[in-house]
């Protein structure tokens, strides 16, 4: 489960020679490859695990991606480039399962405040409270504690609409007189 290689940037090694500059491309080449079979041997185990669905289900149930990728057997920056070779779909697909797995974290916390005696009140309200904030965390629309605003002002509507609003008592110019100038009187 070692994390493959990686690929060297110009930040990180500048080149002075040709032939340093070759070096670095030749490991990036193999890095990729390695990262490549790494993603291919992780699609691989996925599939011996049940397939797509099965790694849904599995974080639906609450497992963590962490936990999950130990499980497999695979790195955990394998695995995200896995979902994000499958594309959208599968990008939305993992989305879904972990917001969904929030709720299974939830469920798991009041089962742990239910169960709590007198005598395990702080590691159960410590449990708890780190199982609310993972899934506020992975579902922040239905768990997150963030305050959320209750009404949203469009200051450009409401500026326009006060404009539109406003009566003139008396106009600045009128068509009929002359114009004077106030300063001159």
């Amino acid at each position: 489960m070692n994390e493959p290689p990686k690929t060297v940037t110009a930040a990180e090694h500048p080149v002075t020679t040709t032939s340093e500059l070759a070096e670095r491309n030749a490991q990036n080449i193999v890095a990729h490859q390695a990262q490549k079979a790494e993603v291919k041997r992780c699609s691989k185990v996925i599939h011996a695990f049940g397939g797509e669905q099965a790694v849904w289900d599995a974080l639906e149930a609450g497992t963590l991606t962490k936990a999950l990728c130990q499980q497999l057997g695979v790195h955990v920056s394998t695995f995200a480039r896995w979902v994000d070779r499958g594309g959208e779909e599968r990008t939305a697909a993992y989305a879904r399962a972990r917001a969904r797995g929030a709720h299974s974290i939830a469920e798991d916390a009041l089962t742990i405040a239910d169960e709590a005696s007198p005598a395990d009140v702080q590691v159960a309200r410590l449990r708890v409270d780190t199982r609310k904030w993972i899934a506020g965390k992975l579902n922040p629309d239905e768990y997150s504690d963030k305050a959320q605003p209750a009404v949203n002002i469009d200051l450009g509507s409401l500026a326009l609409d006060a404009l539109r609003l406003r009566s003139v008592d008396k106009p600045v110019y009128d068509h009929d007189e002359d114009r004077v100038n106030p300063d001159s009187e």
